[in-house]
């Protein structure tokens, strides 16, 4: 009799034990499914936190994730060049015009001739057209067009545009059709005569 019960304890106990086992390992698999699922659902967040960050430009801040995929070469493409050359730019991506809508980059220089005013409205027309007749064939005409700042630095180029002064020269900052297309940025075209009564002509372009 008391061997009998001492099986049916031994019995007892084995079945008590299995079925701990078997209640503790259901909370951990729950606990291991949740931590699978919370990673896969913080992993997009941390990712697209990542590609998104604050990017200022002409003092106008944006996220970068608000930028076209044109504005963001060109940025890229910005950054590449010395700070004289960017502060001779007069362009500004259309998400970084400030509430004023402000086209141009303001420089310290006050002594530097005046290449734009030097030229009436008609010889501005006139070049304008003639940049525009330019670009017309092999880049699929012009998207838009802009006045070089005074200090741009190809005034300064020596043996080129150098040799020109004020009211013989003008140079424009170009996005042509196929430059566009390319995600290439703007361009710019040099226009200039050797006196008032010689023609205009283009003497110079690239990036």
């Amino acid at each position: 009799m008391q061997r009998t019960s001492l099986l049916l304890t031994l019995a007892t106990a084995v079945l008590l034990i299995g079925c701990g086992n078997s209640n503790m390992s259901l909370p951990t698999a729950l606990t291991d499914s949740a931590n699978i699922d919370s990673k896969a659902s913080d992993s997009p967040k941390e990712e697209s936190s990542s590609k998104d960050e604050p990017i200022e430009f002409n003092g106008v801040t944006k996220m970068k994730s608000e930028l076209s995929e044109e504005t963001l070469k060109w940025l890229d493409w910005y950054s590449t060049l010395p700070e004289e050359n960017r502060n001779a730019l007069s362009f500004i991506p259309s998400e970084f015009i400030d509430s004023r809508g402000v086209l141009t980059v303001e420089t310290d220089c006050e002594d530097q001739p005046s290449y734009t005013q030097a030229l009436t409205l008609d010889e501005l027309s006139e070049t304008e057209k003639l940049a525009r007749v330019y670009f017309s064939e092999g880049f699929d005409g012009i998207e838009e067009i802009l006045l070089a700042n005074d200090d741009f630095f190809l005034y300064q180029n020596t043996g080129i545009e150098a040799e020109y002064t004020p009211g013989n020269i003008i140079i424009y900052m170009v996005l042509t059709g196929k430059d566009k297309a390319a995600g290439n940025p703007m361009r710019s075209v040099s226009i200039a005569r050797k006196s008032k009564s010689d023609s205009w002509k283009v003497i110079n372009s690239g990036f």
